[in-house]
């Protein structure tokens, strides 16, 4: 809860008391008590109402109404019934706003200040392939995080989601309608805050950046990476975020346009088509590269001139942007070390020759997946399995298939380049995003695990700064060569192909 909120909260509960005493000696006290939850309910208001205090509201305004009147000579029941009464709507009210609170994004572990700024690319080279218009070229949008200066050219600290009201509700309704809530209940994400600057200028160093490119989920979007992207900037990194546009729950343009989710992957020809989308990613992340090389030496006003250290790029991404990661990695020779969390590898066959360090992170499904690979291995699958997959047996054989495939790939290339392969026990796929830290609720859906948000998020973000600090800088982690007591909740596999 907010400060102005749990005040709100304790002067009505202090109103309350005052009340329950019901003796004239304590009018005056109920009258300055009423005044002052009169205030702080004012105050609140200006600040910014959500609809998890309604309750609170309204029992604010009526002991206001009761206080100030001086009114107190009510029928014994009834007066002990409106007591409970509003007692019952300031509990709910308090368990609204913890169960929906006003996220506010984790502060980064590092040092460093942090600067986000947004670019706005036309790859005037490449057709759009996911509208129908004629010279609809390929456009993205890419949000940079960086380490800034301490003072000077910065527009404050950044929502996490846009705060131009019409761009705000936009992206609200297209949440809401993934979420399956009504779009008005997720407006109190507005009072949300991240943690870099906006605009901020650029930390200057006497050694260039090393660079992260990032990978978002299928449907989904660059924004639930954002901690991620803060945490290594506050560290001395350069991270460079992209929506794959249309492939995006929504993507907003300097022009107004926002595009929404367009790709399709039909169970029938799930892999075919994936792997389609797939090389739509990689070139955006070809094409962003060639774009940081701009803002590194051609681009006059770029405060990014010189400092992009292009020789040590890292990529990482989640679930398919995980894909894209390992996509990116295997097939451009600039990008030096990559992250997947819990993606799929669709591009499984003739690649087991990649000499890059590479780490695969995925949840605890992981490894239930693995041990249903082992046992239909054994023992086929029936029609009622089958039929509750809602897949045909030939639908299941290939995603059987490819799954042995990719867990051997996994195998290979954390033996042949030093990369690793852990789980998270009590992580689900949601567990590698900001989703975790949105709402306690966001468990209940399934889309996270039983590991607590804040943990989760921790924990992820420790693990992908040790990889990067290692494969970018040579910085020797002691935290990756194995088990740790500190988390204990990463599992190192001997082998991910089981049974093998």
């Amino acid at each position: 809860m907010r400060v102005l909120e749990m005040l709100l909260v304790a002067s009505c509960a202090a109103v309350l008391i005052v009340l329950l005493v019901r003796k004239e000696s304590y009018r005056k006290a109920g009258v300055a008590a009423g005044i002052a939850c009169g205030v702080l309910l004012a105050a609140h208001l200006l600040e910014g109402y959500r609809w998890q205090m309604i309750p609170a509201y309204i029992v604010a305004g009526l002991l206001v109404a009761v206080a100030v009147s001086g009114r107190r000579k009510l029928w014994k029941p009834l007066h002990y019934s409106m007591l409970a009464i509003f007692t019952v709507l300031l509990g709910g009210s308090v368990a609204l706003s913890l169960l929906l609170p006003v996220f506010h994004l984790p502060k980064p572990t590092g040092d460093l200040r942090v600067g986000t700024e947004t670019f706005h690319f036309i790859d005037t080279g490449r057709e759009e392939t996911f509208t129908e218009q004629k010279d609809d070229k390929r456009e993205l949008m890419v949000q940079v995080w960086y380490p800034a200066m301490k003072s000077g050219g910065s527009t404050g600290k950044s929502a996490v989601f846009p705060r131009e009201k019409k761009l705000f509700q936009t992206y609200m309704q297209a949440y809401s309608d993934n979420l399956g809530v009504p779009a008005f209940a997720l407006d109190y994400w507005k009072y949300s805050r991240a943690n870099a600057y906006a605009n901020a200028d650029l930390l200057p160093a006497d050694n260039p950046y090393p660079v992260v490119l990032l990978s978002h989920g299928m449907g989904v979007g660059r924004i639930l990476h954002t901690s991620q992207a803060e945490n290594l900037a506050s560290h001395g990194y350069i991270v460079f975020a992209i929506d794959h546009t249309y492939s995006t729950i929504a993507t907003a343009f300097p022009d107004g346009r926002v595009t929404g989710l367009r790709t399709e992957q039909p169970q029938d020809q799930f892999f075919e088509a994936s792997r389609a989308i797939l090389q739509v990613w990689n070139k955006d992340v070809a094409f962003v590269v060639d774009q940081l090389d701009s803002l590194n030496t051609d681009a006059i006003a770029s405060k990014f001139k010189g400092m992009l250290d292009m020789n040590n790029i890292g990529m990482m991404g989640h679930s398919f942007g995980g894909a894209e990661a390992f996509e990116a990695a295997y097939t451009n020779p600039r990008i030096k070390a990559g992250v997947d969390m819990d993606g799929t590898i669709f591009e499984t066959t003739g690649r087991d020759d990649m000499k890059k360090p590479f780490m695969f992170m995925e949840s605890e499904e992981f490894t239930q997946v693995n041990q249903q690979q082992v046992k239909y291995r054994k023992t086929p699958i029936t029609d009622e399995e089958l039929k509750s997959l809602r897949l045909t047996r030939e639908q299941f054989d290939t995603i059987l298939a490819n799954r042995e495939q990719e867990s051997k790939l996994i195998d290979r290339v954390t033996q042949q380049g030093g990369g690793k392969a852990v789980y998270v026990e009590g992580a689900k796929h949601f567990n590698f995003t900001d989703l975790q830290l949105y709402s306690p609720l966001i468990q209940k859906t399934g889309m996270t695990g039983s590991i607590n948000g804040a943990r989760g998020a921790a924990l992820v973000n420790r693990y992908v700064l040790e990889f990067f600090n290692q494969h970018l800088r040579g910085i020797e982690s002691k935290l990756l060569t194995g088990p740790n007591k500190d988390y204990p909740e990463v599992q190192y596999p001997k082998s991910v192909f089981q049974g093998a």
